[in-house]
Protein backbone atom coordinates (compact mmCIF):
# COMPACT_ATOMS: atom_id res chain seq x y z
CA UNK A 1 0.00 0.00 0.00
CA UNK A 2 1.10 3.65 -0.61
CA UNK A 3 0.22 6.35 0.75
CA UNK A 4 -0.31 8.56 -2.48
CA UNK A 5 0.14 8.10 -6.14
CA UNK A 6 1.30 10.13 -9.05
CA UNK A 7 1.58 10.40 -12.70
CA UNK A 8 5.31 11.57 -14.46
CA UNK A 9 3.92 13.10 -18.02
CA UNK A 10 6.86 12.06 -20.51
CA UNK A 11 8.86 15.17 -20.79
CA UNK A 12 8.34 16.81 -17.16
CA UNK A 13 11.35 16.74 -14.99
CA UNK A 14 11.67 13.86 -13.02
CA UNK A 15 13.24 16.51 -10.33
CA UNK A 16 10.59 17.86 -9.88
CA UNK A 17 8.55 14.92 -8.08
CA UNK A 18 8.79 14.59 -4.80
CA UNK A 19 6.84 11.81 -2.71
CA UNK A 20 6.77 9.54 -0.09
CA UNK A 21 5.74 6.18 -0.33
CA UNK A 22 4.12 4.56 2.59
CA UNK A 23 3.70 0.93 3.95
CA UNK A 24 6.58 -1.53 2.04
CA UNK A 25 5.37 -4.43 0.06
CA UNK A 26 7.18 -7.73 -0.47
CA UNK A 27 9.14 -8.39 -3.70
CA UNK A 28 6.44 -10.45 -4.96
CA UNK A 29 3.74 -7.63 -4.65
CA UNK A 30 5.53 -5.02 -6.64
CA UNK A 31 7.60 -7.16 -9.19
CA UNK A 32 5.81 -5.79 -12.81
CA UNK A 33 4.27 -8.11 -15.02
CA UNK A 34 6.37 -9.36 -18.18
CA UNK A 35 3.16 -9.26 -20.40
CA UNK A 36 1.69 -6.09 -19.77
CA UNK A 37 1.91 -2.59 -20.99
CA UNK A 38 2.27 0.01 -18.29
CA UNK A 39 2.89 4.06 -19.42
CA UNK A 40 4.68 3.01 -22.65
CA UNK A 41 6.87 5.33 -23.65
CA UNK A 42 10.17 4.61 -25.55
CA UNK A 43 9.91 2.32 -28.39
CA UNK A 44 12.32 0.85 -31.44
CA UNK A 45 11.93 -1.46 -34.22
CA UNK A 46 15.05 -3.95 -35.19
CA UNK A 47 16.17 -4.01 -38.22
CA UNK A 48 15.11 -6.28 -40.72
CA UNK A 49 11.89 -4.92 -39.09
CA UNK A 50 11.33 -8.37 -37.04
CA UNK A 51 11.06 -7.28 -33.59
CA UNK A 52 9.58 -4.48 -31.72
CA UNK A 53 10.60 -3.27 -28.42
CA UNK A 54 8.85 -1.18 -26.22
CA UNK A 55 9.97 0.64 -22.65
CA UNK A 56 7.48 0.69 -19.80
CA UNK A 57 7.70 3.42 -17.30
CA UNK A 58 6.16 2.42 -14.22
CA UNK A 59 5.40 6.20 -14.09
CA UNK A 60 3.02 5.58 -11.15
CA UNK A 61 5.12 3.13 -9.72
CA UNK A 62 2.72 0.48 -8.92
CA UNK A 63 5.85 -1.80 -9.53
CA UNK A 64 9.69 -1.57 -8.49
CA UNK A 65 10.77 -1.65 -12.27
CA UNK A 66 9.90 -0.46 -15.69
CA UNK A 67 10.30 -3.19 -18.22
CA UNK A 68 11.40 -4.10 -21.53
CA UNK A 69 8.37 -6.21 -23.67
CA UNK A 70 9.45 -7.60 -26.86
CA UNK A 71 6.50 -7.75 -29.57
CA UNK A 72 6.91 -10.19 -32.48
CA UNK A 73 5.85 -8.09 -35.85
CA UNK A 74 4.79 -11.09 -38.06
CA UNK A 75 2.23 -12.15 -35.36
CA UNK A 76 0.85 -8.43 -35.66
CA UNK A 77 1.18 -8.77 -39.29
CA UNK A 78 -0.85 -12.03 -39.44
CA UNK A 79 -3.14 -10.92 -37.33
CA UNK A 80 -4.05 -7.58 -38.69
CA UNK A 81 -4.48 -9.24 -42.00
CA UNK A 82 -6.78 -11.77 -40.68
CA UNK A 83 -9.05 -8.59 -39.39
CA UNK A 84 -8.83 -6.19 -42.87
CA UNK A 85 -9.25 -9.58 -45.47
CA UNK A 86 -12.94 -10.23 -46.63
CA UNK A 87 -13.30 -12.72 -43.70
CA UNK A 88 -13.11 -9.83 -40.92
CA UNK A 89 -11.40 -12.48 -38.41
CA UNK A 90 -11.34 -11.96 -34.56
CA UNK A 91 -9.54 -13.56 -32.37
CA UNK A 92 -10.17 -15.16 -29.14
CA UNK A 93 -9.83 -12.31 -26.40
CA UNK A 94 -10.56 -9.66 -29.55
CA UNK A 95 -12.82 -7.12 -30.66
CA UNK A 96 -13.92 -4.60 -32.79
CA UNK A 97 -13.80 -1.14 -31.72
CA UNK A 98 -16.84 0.85 -31.33
CA UNK A 99 -16.04 3.77 -31.79
CA UNK A 100 -13.48 3.29 -34.92
CA UNK A 101 -14.91 0.22 -36.62
CA UNK A 102 -11.94 -0.30 -38.96
CA UNK A 103 -9.83 -1.10 -35.73
CA UNK A 104 -9.02 -4.44 -33.77
CA UNK A 105 -8.49 -4.59 -30.28
CA UNK A 106 -6.34 -7.11 -28.49
CA UNK A 107 -5.01 -7.63 -25.03
CA UNK A 108 -1.76 -7.02 -24.95
CA UNK A 109 -0.63 -10.53 -23.52
CA UNK A 110 -1.41 -11.52 -27.19
CA UNK A 111 1.70 -10.45 -28.59
CA UNK A 112 4.25 -9.24 -25.82
CA UNK A 113 6.76 -12.62 -25.97
CA UNK A 114 6.21 -12.35 -22.05
CA UNK A 115 9.70 -14.61 -21.45
CA UNK A 116 12.14 -12.51 -23.06
CA UNK A 117 11.06 -9.55 -21.47
CA UNK A 118 13.70 -7.32 -19.13
CA UNK A 119 13.56 -5.01 -15.88
CA UNK A 120 14.89 -1.65 -15.75
CA UNK A 121 14.52 0.89 -13.84
CA UNK A 122 11.31 3.47 -13.48
CA UNK A 123 10.79 6.38 -15.71
CA UNK A 124 12.62 4.94 -19.32
CA UNK A 125 12.24 7.27 -22.11
CA UNK A 126 13.25 5.95 -25.01
CA UNK A 127 15.10 3.18 -26.51
CA UNK A 128 17.71 2.92 -29.46
CA UNK A 129 19.28 -0.77 -31.19
CA UNK A 130 22.48 -1.48 -31.82
CA UNK A 131 22.98 -3.89 -34.09
CA UNK A 132 26.25 -5.77 -33.06
CA UNK A 133 26.41 -7.41 -36.62
CA UNK A 134 26.86 -11.01 -34.96
CA UNK A 135 22.88 -12.17 -35.52
CA UNK A 136 22.43 -9.90 -31.79
CA UNK A 137 21.30 -6.80 -31.14
CA UNK A 138 22.01 -3.86 -28.19
CA UNK A 139 18.80 -1.75 -26.80
CA UNK A 140 20.33 1.32 -24.69
CA UNK A 141 17.61 2.84 -22.40
CA UNK A 142 17.86 6.03 -20.90
CA UNK A 143 15.86 5.64 -16.97
CA UNK A 144 15.09 9.06 -15.42
CA UNK A 145 14.11 7.58 -12.31
CA UNK A 146 18.25 6.75 -11.19
CA UNK A 147 19.21 8.49 -13.30
CA UNK A 148 21.10 5.80 -15.45
CA UNK A 149 21.36 4.49 -18.58
CA UNK A 150 20.68 0.85 -19.08
CA UNK A 151 22.19 -1.74 -21.81
CA UNK A 152 20.09 -4.64 -22.62
CA UNK A 153 21.21 -7.59 -25.20
CA UNK A 154 19.14 -9.61 -27.19
CA UNK A 155 20.51 -12.72 -28.54
CA UNK A 156 17.33 -13.76 -30.89
CA UNK A 157 15.14 -15.08 -28.22
CA UNK A 158 15.40 -13.40 -25.03
CA UNK A 159 16.32 -9.64 -23.77
CA UNK A 160 19.23 -10.14 -20.86
CA UNK A 161 21.15 -7.63 -18.38
CA UNK A 162 22.52 -9.24 -15.86
CA UNK A 163 25.75 -11.37 -15.36
CA UNK A 164 23.48 -14.47 -14.15
CA UNK A 165 21.30 -15.07 -16.98
CA UNK A 166 18.44 -14.71 -14.98
CA UNK A 167 15.00 -14.29 -16.82
CA UNK A 168 13.38 -11.26 -16.15
CA UNK A 169 15.84 -10.12 -13.51
CA UNK A 170 16.09 -6.25 -13.01
CA UNK A 171 19.43 -4.66 -14.76
CA UNK A 172 22.16 -5.34 -12.58
CA UNK A 173 24.96 -2.76 -11.49
CA UNK A 174 26.91 -3.12 -14.56
CA UNK A 175 23.89 -2.71 -16.91
CA UNK A 176 22.86 0.21 -15.08
CA UNK A 177 25.29 3.16 -16.23
CA UNK A 178 25.48 5.55 -13.81
CA UNK A 179 29.78 6.73 -13.51
CA UNK A 180 31.92 7.97 -16.40
CA UNK A 181 34.07 4.82 -17.06
CA UNK A 182 32.05 2.60 -14.64
CA UNK A 183 33.95 4.57 -11.56
CA UNK A 184 31.84 5.67 -9.16
CA UNK A 185 35.33 7.70 -7.97
CA UNK A 186 34.95 9.69 -11.48
CA UNK A 187 31.68 11.80 -12.84
CA UNK A 188 27.94 11.10 -12.53
CA UNK A 189 25.96 11.63 -15.55
CA UNK A 190 23.84 14.24 -15.29
CA UNK A 191 20.00 14.23 -14.45
CA UNK A 192 17.29 13.45 -16.74
CA UNK A 193 18.54 11.33 -19.38
CA UNK A 194 16.06 11.77 -22.42
CA UNK A 195 16.76 10.60 -25.63
CA UNK A 196 19.56 8.20 -27.37
CA UNK A 197 21.10 7.83 -30.95
CA UNK A 198 22.49 4.41 -31.33
CA UNK A 199 25.51 4.00 -34.13
CA UNK A 200 25.71 0.59 -35.39
CA UNK A 201 28.94 0.94 -37.51
CA UNK A 202 31.15 2.52 -34.79
CA UNK A 203 29.89 0.92 -31.71
CA UNK A 204 28.83 3.99 -29.81
CA UNK A 205 25.31 5.52 -28.12
CA UNK A 206 24.38 9.29 -27.53
CA UNK A 207 22.32 10.29 -25.02
CA UNK A 208 21.11 14.02 -24.31
CA UNK A 209 19.63 15.53 -20.83
CA UNK A 210 16.52 16.93 -20.89
CA UNK A 211 17.53 19.56 -17.92
CA UNK A 212 21.04 20.12 -18.19
CA UNK A 213 21.96 21.00 -21.60
CA UNK A 214 24.44 17.85 -21.52
CA UNK A 215 25.59 15.00 -23.99
CA UNK A 216 26.55 11.78 -22.33
CA UNK A 217 29.12 9.37 -24.57
CA UNK A 218 28.71 5.56 -24.47
CA UNK A 219 31.49 3.51 -25.59
CA UNK A 220 29.73 0.04 -26.80
CA UNK A 221 31.44 -2.50 -28.47
CA UNK A 222 30.79 -5.62 -30.12
CA UNK A 223 30.73 -8.27 -27.77
CA UNK A 224 32.03 -6.31 -24.92
CA UNK A 225 30.98 -4.24 -22.08
CA UNK A 226 29.27 -0.89 -22.18
CA UNK A 227 30.31 2.15 -20.61
CA UNK A 228 30.28 5.90 -20.42
CA UNK A 229 32.78 7.27 -22.50
CA UNK A 230 32.54 10.99 -22.09
CA UNK A 231 29.74 13.75 -20.95
CA UNK A 232 29.89 17.23 -22.07
CA UNK A 233 27.91 19.95 -20.08
CA UNK A 234 27.17 23.60 -20.70
CA UNK A 235 26.21 22.86 -24.45
CA UNK A 236 23.02 25.40 -24.63
CA UNK A 237 22.37 28.34 -22.66
CA UNK A 238 19.00 29.07 -20.96
CA UNK A 239 16.22 30.66 -21.73
CA UNK A 240 16.61 34.07 -20.36
CA UNK A 241 12.47 34.17 -19.59
CA UNK A 242 12.35 30.69 -17.98
CA UNK A 243 15.79 29.86 -16.84
CA UNK A 244 15.14 25.96 -18.07
CA UNK A 245 17.89 24.46 -20.35
CA UNK A 246 18.29 21.34 -21.82
CA UNK A 247 19.23 19.17 -24.52
CA UNK A 248 16.01 17.44 -25.96
CA UNK A 249 16.20 15.52 -29.69
CA UNK A 250 19.22 13.70 -31.06
CA UNK A 251 19.99 11.84 -34.49
CA UNK A 252 22.76 11.19 -36.59
CA UNK A 253 23.68 11.57 -40.01
CA UNK A 254 25.39 8.46 -41.40
CA UNK A 255 29.07 8.99 -42.33
CA UNK A 256 30.32 5.35 -43.13
CA UNK A 257 32.01 2.80 -40.69
CA UNK A 258 33.38 6.01 -38.92
CA UNK A 259 30.33 6.79 -37.58
CA UNK A 260 27.24 9.40 -37.74
CA UNK A 261 27.44 13.32 -37.66
CA UNK A 262 25.30 13.57 -34.47
CA UNK A 263 22.83 16.06 -34.37
CA UNK A 264 21.02 17.40 -30.96
CA UNK A 265 18.64 19.77 -30.61
CA UNK A 266 17.97 22.34 -27.64
CA UNK A 267 14.84 22.53 -25.15
CA UNK A 268 16.16 27.07 -24.46
CA UNK A 269 18.20 27.46 -27.77
CA UNK A 270 17.26 27.68 -31.60
CA UNK A 271 20.15 25.83 -32.40
CA UNK A 272 21.33 22.48 -33.71
CA UNK A 273 24.47 21.37 -32.18
CA UNK A 274 26.76 18.79 -34.03
CA UNK A 275 29.05 16.46 -32.78
CA UNK A 276 31.41 13.46 -33.90
CA UNK A 277 33.13 10.95 -31.91
CA UNK A 278 36.92 10.47 -31.86
CA UNK A 279 38.49 7.04 -31.67
CA UNK A 280 41.82 6.99 -30.25
CA UNK A 281 44.56 5.07 -32.13
CA UNK A 282 46.39 4.35 -28.96
CA UNK A 283 43.17 2.45 -27.83
CA UNK A 284 42.08 5.08 -25.33
CA UNK A 285 38.42 5.48 -24.74
CA UNK A 286 36.57 7.81 -27.41
CA UNK A 287 35.35 11.14 -27.06
CA UNK A 288 33.01 13.80 -28.39
CA UNK A 289 34.24 16.23 -30.72
CA UNK A 290 31.66 19.68 -30.31
CA UNK A 291 31.33 20.42 -34.42
CA UNK A 292 29.73 23.33 -36.07
CA UNK A 293 25.95 24.37 -35.16
CA UNK A 294 22.90 25.77 -37.29
CA UNK A 295 19.93 28.09 -36.29
CA UNK A 296 16.56 27.34 -36.53
CA UNK A 297 16.27 31.34 -37.59
CA UNK A 298 13.66 30.87 -40.14
CA UNK A 299 10.32 29.70 -38.93
CA UNK A 300 8.23 31.68 -36.21
CA UNK A 301 7.12 35.36 -36.06
CA UNK A 302 10.56 36.85 -34.82
CA UNK A 303 13.56 35.90 -36.53
CA UNK A 304 15.99 33.25 -34.30
CA UNK A 305 12.07 32.43 -32.19
CA UNK A 306 11.99 28.81 -33.24
CA UNK A 307 13.08 26.57 -30.08
CA UNK A 308 12.20 23.80 -27.61
CA UNK A 309 13.39 21.36 -30.11
CA UNK A 310 11.70 17.20 -29.20
CA UNK A 311 12.36 15.46 -32.03
CA UNK A 312 15.15 14.78 -34.97
CA UNK A 313 15.19 12.73 -37.65
CA UNK A 314 16.86 11.34 -41.06
CA UNK A 315 15.35 10.31 -44.07
CA UNK A 316 16.99 7.07 -44.86
CA UNK A 317 19.14 8.92 -47.52
CA UNK A 318 20.84 10.93 -44.94
CA UNK A 319 20.01 14.02 -47.51
CA UNK A 320 17.01 15.75 -45.20
CA UNK A 321 16.38 16.04 -41.47
CA UNK A 322 13.22 16.14 -40.16
CA UNK A 323 12.99 18.36 -37.24
CA UNK A 324 9.84 19.20 -34.65
CA UNK A 325 9.57 22.47 -32.79
CA UNK A 326 7.08 23.38 -29.91
CA UNK A 327 7.97 27.09 -30.01
CA UNK A 328 6.74 28.05 -32.78
CA UNK A 329 4.96 24.21 -33.45
CA UNK A 330 6.61 23.40 -36.91
CA UNK A 331 8.06 20.48 -38.58
CA UNK A 332 10.85 21.93 -40.42
CA UNK A 333 12.76 19.63 -43.06
CA UNK A 334 16.27 20.57 -43.15
CA UNK A 335 18.67 20.05 -46.68
CA UNK A 336 21.62 18.25 -45.09
CA UNK A 337 23.15 16.80 -48.29
CA UNK A 338 26.55 16.59 -48.57
CA UNK A 339 28.03 20.19 -50.05
CA UNK A 340 31.35 20.50 -52.56
CA UNK A 341 32.95 20.29 -49.53
CA UNK A 342 32.07 17.46 -48.16
CA UNK A 343 29.54 19.22 -45.36
CA UNK A 344 26.06 19.02 -44.60
CA UNK A 345 24.75 22.11 -46.27
CA UNK A 346 22.38 22.66 -42.94
CA UNK A 347 19.62 24.71 -44.62
CA UNK A 348 16.31 24.91 -44.54
CA UNK A 349 13.95 23.99 -47.21
CA UNK A 350 10.20 23.48 -46.41
CA UNK A 351 8.28 24.13 -43.17
CA UNK A 352 4.64 23.32 -41.83
CA UNK A 353 2.77 23.95 -38.43
CA UNK A 354 1.79 21.08 -36.56
CA UNK A 355 0.64 20.64 -32.72
CA UNK A 356 1.24 22.50 -29.86
CA UNK A 357 2.63 19.41 -27.86
CA UNK A 358 4.01 17.46 -30.47
CA UNK A 359 6.63 14.43 -28.68
CA UNK A 360 8.44 12.43 -31.00
CA UNK A 361 8.20 11.70 -34.98
CA UNK A 362 9.04 9.22 -37.46
CA UNK A 363 10.27 9.32 -41.07
CA UNK A 364 9.87 6.22 -43.78
CA UNK A 365 9.64 6.20 -47.21
CA UNK A 366 6.68 3.24 -47.85
CA UNK A 367 6.19 3.46 -51.15
CA UNK A 368 5.62 6.86 -53.09
CA UNK A 369 7.42 9.05 -50.73
CA UNK A 370 8.68 10.04 -47.51
CA UNK A 371 6.29 11.00 -44.93
CA UNK A 372 6.72 12.63 -41.50
CA UNK A 373 4.43 10.88 -38.75
CA UNK A 374 4.12 13.15 -35.57
CA UNK A 375 2.73 12.31 -32.19
CA UNK A 376 0.59 14.64 -30.62
CA UNK A 377 0.38 13.83 -26.62
CA UNK A 378 -2.41 16.36 -25.60
CA UNK A 379 -4.44 16.32 -28.84
CA UNK A 380 -4.41 12.45 -28.58
CA UNK A 381 -3.56 11.84 -32.26
CA UNK A 382 -1.08 11.10 -34.95
CA UNK A 383 -0.35 14.43 -38.33
CA UNK A 384 0.79 13.13 -40.75
CA UNK A 385 3.16 15.73 -42.92
CA UNK A 386 3.96 14.98 -46.90
CA UNK A 387 7.24 17.63 -46.74
CA UNK A 388 7.26 17.92 -50.81
CA UNK A 389 6.07 21.27 -52.45
CA UNK A 390 6.65 23.12 -49.47
CA UNK A 391 5.62 20.81 -46.48
CA UNK A 392 2.01 20.22 -45.17
CA UNK A 393 -0.75 18.19 -42.68
CA UNK A 394 -1.91 15.74 -44.64
CA UNK A 395 -4.29 13.88 -42.53
CA UNK A 396 -4.83 13.48 -38.77
CA UNK A 397 -5.40 10.24 -37.08
CA UNK A 398 -7.29 9.75 -34.63
CA UNK A 399 -4.62 7.66 -32.32
CA UNK A 400 -4.89 7.40 -28.63
CA UNK A 401 -4.71 8.82 -25.25
CA UNK A 402 -1.43 10.44 -24.79
CA UNK A 403 0.41 9.46 -27.86
CA UNK A 404 4.29 9.84 -27.28
CA UNK A 405 7.14 7.58 -29.00
CA UNK A 406 6.96 5.86 -32.82
CA UNK A 407 8.33 3.57 -34.42
CA UNK A 408 8.47 2.76 -38.20
CA UNK A 409 8.74 -0.33 -40.50
CA UNK A 410 9.02 0.58 -44.17
CA UNK A 411 9.22 -3.16 -44.95
CA UNK A 412 6.21 -4.29 -43.28
CA UNK A 413 4.72 -0.70 -44.11
CA UNK A 414 3.15 0.41 -40.49
CA UNK A 415 3.90 3.02 -37.24
CA UNK A 416 3.60 2.35 -34.07
CA UNK A 417 2.91 4.80 -31.03
CA UNK A 418 2.70 4.25 -27.91
CA UNK A 419 -0.34 5.75 -25.77
CA UNK A 420 0.76 6.50 -22.32
CA UNK A 421 -2.20 7.51 -21.00
CA UNK A 422 -4.16 4.50 -22.16
CA UNK A 423 -1.20 1.67 -21.83
CA UNK A 424 -1.81 0.99 -25.00
CA UNK A 425 0.12 0.79 -28.62
CA UNK A 426 -1.56 1.65 -31.96
CA UNK A 427 -0.75 -0.02 -35.27
CA UNK A 428 -1.23 2.39 -38.22
CA UNK A 429 -1.71 0.64 -41.46
CA UNK A 430 0.85 3.44 -43.82
CA UNK A 431 0.53 1.37 -47.20
CA UNK A 432 -0.19 3.20 -50.42
CA UNK A 433 -2.45 0.93 -51.97
CA UNK A 434 -4.12 0.29 -49.08
CA UNK A 435 -7.99 1.41 -48.54
CA UNK A 436 -7.28 2.03 -44.06
CA UNK A 437 -4.02 4.06 -44.94
CA UNK A 438 -3.36 6.31 -42.27
CA UNK A 439 -5.87 4.37 -39.81
CA UNK A 440 -5.44 2.83 -36.96
CA UNK A 441 -5.83 -1.08 -37.79
CA UNK A 442 -5.05 -2.38 -34.32
CA UNK A 443 -4.51 -1.65 -30.66
CA UNK A 444 -2.33 -4.00 -28.48
CA UNK A 445 -3.33 -3.61 -25.31
CA UNK A 446 -6.79 -3.29 -23.71
CA UNK A 447 -7.47 0.46 -23.17
CA UNK A 448 -7.31 1.72 -19.86
CA UNK A 449 -10.39 3.31 -18.38
CA UNK A 450 -10.31 7.61 -17.96
CA UNK A 451 -9.92 7.92 -14.14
Amino acid sequence: MRSMRFLLVPGVSAAALSITLGCTASAEQVAPPNNKLFFPTGMAVTPGDAMLFVANANSELVYDSGTISPIDLANVDQIVQAWTSSTKTIPEGCSQDTDHTETLICPDSTFIQAPAAARVGNFATAIAVQDTHDGKLRLVVPTRGDPSIAWVDWDGTALSCNANGEAFALCDDAHRLTFVHNDPNLEQIPDEPYDVYADSDADFATVTHLTTGSVTLIDSPRGGTATIADVVTGIFQADPTTGLTGATGIAGRKAGSDGAMVYVGARSENRIQMFTVAHPLNGAPPYLISGNWFFLDAVGANAGSSFDTRGIEFSASGDRAYVINRNPASLQVIDTSLSVTGFPTNKLIAATSICRQASKLAVMDSGDGDRAYVTCFSDGALQVVDPRDGASVIDVVAIGRGPYAIAASPLRKKVYVTNFLENTVAVVDVAPDSPLRDRVVLRIGIPTPQP
